[in-house]
């Protein structure tokens, strides 16, 4: 598929207002080390203000050293997949702290069995590759929801895994634990199952913690996602395209700084644009500009060749009823015919604040026709099946055709 939202000309425009954000208005970084490091790579920083200018040849060399990759295993550590070889897949919504309950038609707080129940789901759900934290148990104590969540969840699912971690004392617990499983540290590191993920805090900042983690994760040499998750008309500008460049510019800085670390490091660039309810004030993740957002980002990834996560199964509604559907129908074509290496998150209602088994497994064969959409009409000489429409004959069928034997399941959806 070749659908595009935005043409080249304008994809260059939003590049060449980011890179001014970048080298003339700055960013602010809190953590005197990330300085430092921008420092001695070439960047101009003010140590007093905190705030980091990066020179467009510091960006293009970062940009050139791009692995050109997103590369995990299985918990096992037997099965590779590159989220960046060409292939559409899905994964679920991460961090929700409530469940819906069909039987009942309510919400209630997510419990330890939810979560256990939830991960076996989405480990058995074949259009969900790669997984979040699916939900954080009211039992779990908050401060260290990262690492209890993580340590159950790996227990249920062989699916590489996402860590979202609080603090660098709870990350090193974490990869106490993955290590644990993979035999060592030094095996995980190999074949790592998890990635590491971070979000800066629009506008235009990383914290401390957020810079010491991300810069953490390169030092390992962990695949990691840098995640900007501003919301148009509050933490960014009110105008997509205005979000796109903001947003843009606050992935490139933690991209920049990661490259400096450990040159060739695979990063996911994890797009979380979303509009806000003038209205409420809300953050609207149903809203058809979300898709839209979402799917130039996939263009910008591609430019700068690295994996796209973008929403595409988004919605506002609190139950599992037609504006769901049709949330995230809308969203989720859209990211899929731009072809987006990601598409998140299943499961989600609420505006992130609820996830749903039961949604777990209507998104799943969602995620299947967007991904069938996502790869288009395949024309070539095979498919275009003179041969067999000869065989058939007027008025044949081609239901016994060896042809027909072939292409089936390669050229037809067929949901479980």
């Amino acid at each position: 598929m070749n659908f595009q939202i935005l043409t080249n000309q304008e994809i260059e425009q939003i590049h060449q207002a980011s890179l001014w954000l970048l080298s003339e208005h700055g960013l602010r970084f809190l953590s005197g080390r990330a300085l430092q490091v921008f420092a001695d790579a070439g960047a101009t920083v003010d140590f007093e203000r905190q705030i980091v200018r990066i020179p467009e040849a510091l960006l293009g060399k970062s940009l050139g050293a791009a692995s050109g990759h997103f590369r995990l295993w299985d918990r096992d550590g037997k099965a590779m997949l590159d989220l960046q070889d060409g292939q559409m897949r899905g994964h679920n919504v991460g961090g929700c702290v409530r469940v819906y309950d069909f039987q009942t038609s309510q919400t209630r707080p997510a419990s330890q069995q939810d979560l256990e129940q939830m991960t076996l789901l989405i480990d058995a759900l074949d259009n969900i590759h790669v997984c979040r934290p699916v939900v954080y148990p009211a039992e779990f104590p908050k401060d260290k929801w990262d690492i209890f969540t993580a340590a159950t969840m790996l227990q249920f699912t062989t699916k590489p895994y996402g860590v979202s971690a609080y603090s660098l004392e709870n990350l090193a617990l974490i990869l106490e634990i993955t290590g644990g499983i993979a035999g060592g540290l030094v095996d995980l590191l190999k074949r790592p199952f998890i990635w590491g993920s971070v979000c800066p805090e629009s506008p235009l900042s990383y914290s401390n913690k957020t810079a010491e983690i991300l810069m953490r994760y390169a030092e390992l040499g962990l695949p990691l996602a840098i995640a900007p998750c501003p919301v148009a008309g509050g933490t960014s500008p009110v105008t997509l395209a205005g979000t796109l460049v903001q947003l843009n510019a606050e992935f490139l800085a933690g991209f920049v700084l990661v490259q400096c670390l450990r040159p060739g490091i695979d990063v996911k660039y994890t797009a979380r644009p979303l509009p806000m309810n003038l209205q409420s004030g809300n953050a609207t993740f149903g809203a058809i500009e979300m898709g839209l957002m979402s799917a130039a980002l996939v263009q910008l990834a591609r430019r700068y060749r690295v994996c796209s996560d973008v929403y595409g199964l988004g919605t506002r509604a609190h139950r599992l009823d037609e504006r769901a559907g049709f949330e995230k129908a809308f969203n989720g074509l859209l990211v899929g015919l731009a072809g987006a290496d990601l598409v998140a998150a299943a499961g989600l209602l609420d505006d992130a604040l609820t996830s749903s088994p039961e949604g777990l497994v209507i998104d799943d064969e969602l995620l299947g026709m967007i991904l069938r959409a996502g790869r288009g009409i395949a024309v070539s000489p095979e498919t275009l099946a003179l041969e067999a429409i000869q065989r058939a004959g007027s008025g044949g069928n081609f239901l016994a055709d060896e042809h027909t034997r072939k292409f089936l399941r390669q050229e037809h959806y067929l949901p479980r």
